[in-house]
């Protein structure tokens, strides 16, 4: 059996909307990632709200620490999230307060390699340092420029932490992202901005699914 893990990210600017996109397909996820716009529209109020809407559910607070890694987690840690993230780019120190704050609190923490221009190098150091995923994340303007996580995420296969994958991952890419090293493939637009999202979500669901029986 595999273990690949469907991430829900929602992106989007009022916990009214998150809740409505949760209450449509959040059943069809593993994760629930509580998106950087909504947290700042909306602040940790987001992740009380998706905690509580969502109690048997994996709770990702998508805040991308950058500085203050031993004071910006505290909010979303309060409101019951189980993951945050930190962006890799940040300085050694930020990282490990971030780690050791997380780990303290019984939370994940999550390296994203947003824009980092040497991924190998960094994910040899992050891994070292012992957060809990790598995650290869290609943002928007990346993908404009035809940016491949897939491609990216080669550089993370060596270390032995759990991998993640984000950026423009939809369903008809998804079989890419499967056969990739990630154990979570995140998903946002390719299921929150499609005209069924319950329809796309339960394929999405099914084809990861089918992949983790044959594995």
């Amino acid at each position: 059996m595999g273990n690949k893990k469907l991430q829900l990210a929602i992106d989007v600017l009022s916990t009214k909307d998150a809740l409505e996109i949760v209450s449509e397909v959040g059943s069809y996820a593993d994760i629930i990632e509580v998106g950087t716009p909504l947290i700042v529209a909306e602040g940790a109020h987001a992740v009380r709200a998706i905690r509580q809407a969502c109690p048997d559910k994996i709770v990702f607070a998508d805040i991308k620490v950058m500085d203050g890694g031993s004071c910006v987690p505290l909010s979303v840690i309060e409101a019951g999230c189980d993951m945050f993230s930190v962006l890799a780019a940040t300085d050694d120190n930020t990282m490990r307060e971030a780690i050791e704050l997380g780990h303290q609190s019984g939370v994940k923490v999550l390296a994203d390699f947003c824009n980092v221009a040497d991924i190998a190098a960094r994910g040899a150091e992050v891994d070292a340092m012992g957060a809990d995923y790598l995650c290869c994340h290609v943002g928007y303007g990346r993908q404009e420029e035809g940016a491949d996580p897939v491609e990216e995420l080669r550089a993370l296969e060596p270390y032995a932490t759990p991998k993640a994958i984000a950026g423009g991952i939809k369903l008809e890419t998804l079989d890419q992202a499967l056969s990739s090293a990630a154990e979570v493939i995140i998903v946002g637009a390719g299921i929150c901005a499609q005209d069924d999202r319950v329809s796309t979500a339960s394929k999405v669901r099914a084809a990861i699914d089918a992949y983790n029986a044959e594995a």
